[in-house]
């Protein structure tokens, strides 16, 4: 990412994953690129609704996991952060248990007050299961 600190995949984990939602929800960072991030999920019991298919708030918790992940990455996280304002998405096919999901997230714009994300979730067969689309607005941290 195009931001003031480079931190490793592993590093990433470390501040940012565990004891929050995207350990509980299943949620692993798997690569960072430049200007994209990727998380991997595998459907499970957690992740059902009625008729044993995936809850599509499953593929908003991904989007907006990896939208704000993705900002993250792109601030000065000694003096910024990032909080999602918008998150759309469109459910294309389903999801059954068993089935792994990536999410992986493209730059569409990187302001200093906004950000716009586009995420989508394929299944282990490249099928598209949802497209969405977050925007975080950028805000300074107050000063101690």
């Amino acid at each position: 990412m195009n931001g003031t600190k480079k931190l490793s995949l592993e590093d990433l984990r470390k501040v940012a994953i565990k004891t929050q939602l995207p350990e509980a929800f299943g949620i692993d960072i798997v690569e960072v690129g430049e200007e994209s991030l990727t998380a991997q999920l595998t459907v499970d019991s957690r992740h059902l609704r009625p008729g044993n298919i995936m809850n599509g708030g499953v593929s908003l918790v991904l989007i907006e996991t990896v939208g704000s992940f993705s900002s993250y990455l792109s601030l000065d996280s000694e003096r910024q952060n990032a909080f999602g304002i918008q998150v759309t998405a469109n459910h294309l096919s389903i999801a059954r248990p068993g089935d792994v999901l990536l999410a992986k997230s493209t730059a569409v714009h990187i302001g200093k007050t906004t950000q716009i994300w586009d995420v989508n979730i394929t299944n282990q067969n490249q099928k598209l299961v949802s497209s969405g689309r977050i925007t975080m607005l950028v805000t300074d941290l107050p000063i101690k």
